[in-house]
């Protein structure tokens, strides 16, 4: 498929492809040697774009992600984003899916893992100077966002074999207590297969099911 001009630019500009309906998502250039990873300027170009292909037509979204994970508050605008899309949106990390790009990843329809790619999960961490009331009120709110992640994880794993191989009668508080258990341990790692394994994606490319990208779609 022969590319024009400006489809080129559009994608390297802005990380979108309208004709085929695809975002690319990852972290921008910044003043820094280290990936600003998820943030407020991948938070809002992606919901511009996203926001744009569901305005078009409600034809699959297929999004390539490539992300170390970064802040809360941004992770969570684009899983809401995704969440309420209308389009069947497929997600595809490359590299990892770990910290808020492993939680973004569950709010896909179809989550796809790249053969080398991993994925990495955690409780979040903060950092906060300030009085006292402050940074107790802070920890209080750092609380309810790993219990949403937690949710969030819970909700993907009672589909995974893992749990079903491993619990007679799965409920969501087995699943809950084996999460909370995992990364009490601290960083928590998966390869691409392992993710698929326990519910926390749904296939590997270059597997018999999906070969290629186009396989996709």
């Amino acid at each position: 498929m022969a590319l024009s001009i400006d489809t080129i630019s559009d994608v390297h500009t802005y990380g979108l492809d309208v004709k085929s309906r695809e975002i690319y998502l990852h972290g921008y250039v910044a003043n820094c040697d280290e990936d600003p990873g998820v943030d407020y300027r991948m938070a809002s170009i992606f919901i511009k774009n996203i926001r744009i292909l569901d305005l078009v037509n409600n034809d699959p979204i297929f999004i390539h992600m490539h992300s170390v994970g970064g802040e809360w508050n941004d992770g969570m605008a684009m899983y809401d984003a995704i969440s309420l899309t209308k389009s069947y949106v497929t997600i595809i990390a490359y590299g990892q899916a770990e910290s808020m790009s492993s939680i973004i990843l569950q709010s896909a329809d179809n989550r796809i893992m790249m053969p080398n790619a991993y994925f990495m999960s955690h409780f979040g961490t903060s950092e906060f100077s300030g009085n006292y009331l402050d940074i107790q009120n802070v920890a209080k709110f750092d609380a309810v966002c790993n219990e949403t992640m937690l949710d969030i994880y819970t909700s993907a794993c009672l589909s995974g074999k893992y749990f079903k191989e491993h619990y007679n009668l799965l409920d969501e508080d087995k699943v809950r207590n084996f999460l909370k258990r995992k990364l009490k341990n601290g960083d928590w790692y998966l390869n691409a297969h392992e993710s698929v394994y326990y519910g926390l994606s749904d296939c590997v490319l270059a597997t018999r099911k999906y070969p290629s990208i186009d396989s996709l779609k």
